[in-house]
Order: C-alpha cells, then sequence, then structure tokens
C-alpha cells in the first residue's frame, strides 16, 4: 500500500507557536507577534488502498483562502490571521496533486479529517459526496469557539460536508492507546485519539507493509516535538491532553519499532528527506535506515532531545 505526501501550499506561523509552550508564550502573542515567524509546509496524505481507492488524510488549504479578505471578511478570523498567512501556488492545490497521481476530487470517496483547523480543511469543498470521518469529540466539538471567540470550524469551509462520519474509538489497544478504530475492518488504517491540539484530534496509522507510517496531523507540529517536556507547541486546549497524547505516540514508537513519524508541518530535514522520499510512495531500505539513524541522533530512550538539535529561530 503506497501513501503520498501532498504539499498544499506553506503557511506562516509565529516561531512562538510551534515552540514557546514551555516560555509563557501566549495567545496574545500569538495574534500581536509579527517579526518572529516561520514558513512551514502544509501537508496532506494521499493512501492508495488496495481495495478502497484512494483515501485522502486532511484536504489542506484552498485557493479562496489565499484570498483572505474576502474569504474571512466580517468573522473573527479576518483579525486573528494574517492577510498573508497563506501561500499556495497553482501546481501545489489540492486538485494539481491529485492529478499528478491520477486522480480527481471525484475519486476519493473517503476522507479522515485529523482536526478542524483551517489549514486542513480548507479543500473539504472539492470532495462533498465523499464520507467524511473524524474523531467523535472533534465533530461534536465543531460549533464551540476557541475562548468563545475563534470557531473550532469555520463554517465556510466544513459547510459543503453531506456525508460526516464521526469516529468512536473502540477497537484494540495499540502501543500506548487504550483504543483505536479499525476504519476499514482489514488492519491496515487505524486512527488513534490524540486529542490536545483540538478536542477530538485523531492520528492515522496506516500499514505499508515493511513499516508503518503515523500520521499525526498537527498532534505533533514536528518530529522533535516528541520530546514533550523541552518542545512544546502553545495549547489552545487542555494542555494535559496534548502532553499525555505525546507520551502515548512515544510509547506506540518503543512497541512498534517500524513506525515512522510523519506531521503536517514538519519543516526540518527530517520531515523535508521523508516527504521527499516518498515521493513514489514508498519508503526504501536505505531510506528506512535513515529515518532510525535520525531518531537515534536526535532522542535518547526517554525522548529527551539532543541539545544540538534544539529549535532556534532562523529569519531568513
Amino acid at each position: 500500500m503506497k501513501v503520498f505526501p501532498l504539499r498544499t501550499g506553506r503557511t506562516k506561523v509565529p516561531f512562538g507557536q510551534f515552540y514557546g509552550g514551555l516560555d509563557g508564550y501566549s495567545m496574545t502573542d500569538f495574534v500581536t507577534d509579527k517579526e518572529h515567524y516561520i514558513w512551514v509546509p502544509i501537508h496532506s496524505y494521499l493512501i492508495e488502498h488496495p481495495q478502497a481507492g484512494p483515501i485522502l488524510v486532511d484536504t489542506g488549504i484552498s485557493p479562496e483562502q489565499t484570498a483572505h479578505v474576502d474569504y474571512y471578511r466580517g468573522s473573527i478570523m479576518e483579525h486573528v490571521t494574517d492577510v498573508d498567512e497563506y501561500d499556495l501556488p497553482a501546481d501545489e492545490t489540492m486538485t494539481a496533486q491529485l492529478a499528478r497521481h491520477g486522480y480527481r476530487p471525484s475519486d476519493v470517496s473517503t476522507v479522515i479529517i485529523t482536526h478542524l483547523h483551517e489549514d486542513h480543511v480548507g479543500s473539504l469543498g472539492l470532495f462533498p459526496d465523499a464520507a467524511v470521518h473524524l474523531g467523535r469529540a472533534e465533530y461534536d466539538a465543531r460549533h464551540s469557539k476557541v475562548f468563545g471567540l475563534v470557531p473550532l470550524g469555520f463554517e465556510p469551509s466544513i459547510a459543503p460536508v453531506r456525508h460526516w462520519r464521526p469516529v468512536d474509538f473502540t477497537g484494540a489497544q495499540i502501543g500506548g492507546f487504550d483504543s483505536s478504530a479499525d476504519l476499514l475492518g482489514d488492519g491496515l488504517v487505524t486512527l488513534l485519539p490524540t486529542p490536545g491540539h483540538s478536542p477530538g484530534s485523531t492520528s492515522v496509522l496506516v500499514h505499508a507493509g515493511r513499516y508503518r507510517l503515523l500520521l499525526t496531523g498537527d498532534a505533533l507540529y514536528t518530529i522533535h516535538h516528541l520530546a514533550v517536556d523541552q518542545v512544546r507547541a502553545i495549547q489552545t486546549g487542555a494542555e494535559s491532553l496534548y502532553v499525555d497524547s505525546v507520551r502515548r505516540m512515544q510509547w506506540l514508537r518503543r512497541l512498534v519499532p517500524d513506525v515512522v513519524v510523519l506531521t503536517a508541518h514538519d519543516h526540518t530535514q527530517y520531515g523535508r528527506r521523508v516527504a521527499a522520499e516518498l515521493a513514489e510512495g514508498e519508503l526504501s531500505e536505505e531510506a528506512l535506515a535513515w529515518c532510525r539513524s535520525y531518531e537515534r541522533t536526535t532522542f535518547d530512550e526517554l525522548y529527551n532531545l539532543n541539545p544540538a538539535r534544539l529549535p532556534h529561530h532562523d529569519a531568513a
């Protein structure tokens, strides 16, 4: 089974959003800090399932969202996000990325949403007839507002969905996770509850034969965020849930050693290399060995980070 990373543009984020969670970086800083930012990729993932066909994990952003003032006009989103937050070249739209692999949006009948933030659901409108799976807690909270102001699900982005499929995690224990959900009943695509970044944030464990891929959405921004006691994103929800989810992913990684971690926004050397190696849908033995070597030189056995790999801001 092949898995392809689909780069759907990039987004500008404050450095502190990704790395300031242990340094007192606040949501006020998030809104007002316009000097210390980084550009990070936005990745969705295309799974080619042997029976179910193409399955999409997240949908990235849409061209409409890059016309920020028009798309978000009159909503709180117009003010808490930047006009130039998104960059989406024509050859990186979801339609263009699918076409590169021989698909049209109408070919996709199954979509998994890791969470409802804008850079993960912006192109949902391309898939109005698909079954859209997401954690039940995320579905139930879709009309809620963070801090009573910012909608978890921006209505114009999620309104096109006709077939919501809320997921209840009632399946087998896997690694550090007490429960799971086998999406198709064949053990190839398994959903895992990783709340914290959002109420029902969900990660996807894909059995690709010689290895498994853990698609974390934003439960981890980068692989370095596994070192949760040293590298932590700011949280809009329950930080204790976020930390617990990361520790469960650490546990999974120890107990299931063939797992390769993939996030949506990993701008590090690791993220760039793995995305490039997966361009043909599979990781070679050489690529797998490189991933293992990177992890060994990045973390100790307790997932403490090598000081040489602590993140630092590079304005360039």
